[in-house]
């Protein structure tokens, strides 16, 4: 991914980190990427007052722990246990970049199904065709069967 990664260090408070997160290799909270996404930044917490930890952001390391295939537990315990100062490595607005292009990814695949799309055509008039000339076919046998 194309996105900078930014260092974080947070203290943590009285009301802790104050942030919520999503994701993990058992639990993805986008499609196709099983990272660690910050979901909700919680105003009484530390992320909060440093205003750098933004929804959305993409956690990629705490205090040097590679986040990128953990489950989403691992990466709970890591914050719990990451003690006062907790440094992070993230990317920052990595969840709409990825969503932008999973959107993008899924318009080009749908492209070449939607109606206006001229490739399949040539399909059901040849269809119709066969079956027309299947039903003429049908009707003279009748007609010269039962005269």
């Amino acid at each position: 991914m194309d996105l900078p990664v930014t260092e974080i260090n947070l203290v943590r408070g009285t009301s802790g980190l104050g942030f919520n997160i999503r994701g993990g290799v058992d639990a993805p909270h986008i499609q196709g990427d099983s990272g660690i996404f910050v979901t909700k930044i919680r105003e009484d917490g530390s992320a909060f007052k440093d205003g750098q930890l933004k929804e959305g952001d993409k956690v990629l390391e705490v205090n040097g722990l590679d986040l990128s295939q953990v489950t989403h537990q691992e990466a709970v315990s890591c914050f719990v246990n990451a003690g006062e100062d907790v440094r992070m490595k993230v990317q920052q607005g990595a969840e709409a970049l990825i969503t932008k292009r999973l959107e993008d990814s899924m318009a080009k695949q749908s492209k070449g199904k939607t109606p206006d799309d001229k490739s399949g055509s040539w399909k059901l008039p040849l269809m119709l065709l066969l079956v027309g000339v299947a039903g003429a076919g049908a009707f003279v046998y009748w007609r010269k069967a039962f005269r």
